[in-house]
């Protein structure tokens, strides 16, 4: 793997009550098309550059603890398990640790604010998808109690860097 992702958006996974409606919703709007995973109990959303995602059930363990139907990105790290102890140790939550054979390893974290996000790391290279063209995943926002405490956790988990800040007046400055 090269560390040429590290830090970046690579994959997106809607976990839903309904992956039915979900697939006929996102293929007519987005106009993704669908692949099946060898499991059966997962599907692919396919762009004109390949995978870059996918849809399942909402897992049981979630919706006991509230979560309702969402998307989860997925953020590469060089190794899941270094970065588990680093969000434990910056007061993080670890909800999920786990390997997908072939794929990788992935964690389901929350930051200390309480936002959920999810570290990967694949086994092999990822090739970056160009996110200029239609149907990509473009914009990654973090809505937070503390912006500021929310970026410098990520600058520690994911290496993000500050390239800039918009002051929004009353509703403060965007990162």
């Amino acid at each position: 793997m090269t560390d040429a992702n590290t830090g970046r958006f690579v994959w997106y996974e809607l976990l839903t009550t309904d992956v039915n409606a979900a697939i006929a919703f996102y293929t007519d709007v987005v106009r993704w098309k669908t692949q099946a995973w060898e499991t059966g109990n997962y599907t692919m959303w396919v762009g004109s550059q390949g995978p870059l995602g996918g849809v399942t059930q909402l897992p049981e363990p979630a919706k006991k603890m509230g979560a309702p139907p969402h998307w989860q990105a997925n953020v590469q790290v060089a190794n899941v398990d270094q970065t588990v102890e680093q969000v434990k140790q910056l007061g993080g939550q670890v909800y999920v640790v786990e390997d997908v054979p072939t794929v990788g390893r992935f964690a389901v974290i929350a930051d200390p604010q309480g936002a959920t996000i999810s570290v990967f790391t694949p086994q092999g290279d990822m090739a970056p998808h160009d996110i200029a063209k239609p149907g990509e995943f473009s914009r990654h926002e973090l809505y937070t109690s503390d912006h500021e405490a929310g970026f410098a956790f990520y600058q520690k988990i994911a290496n993000w860097e500050r390239l800039g800040e918009f002051d929004m007046g009353d509703m403060g400055k965007y990162l």
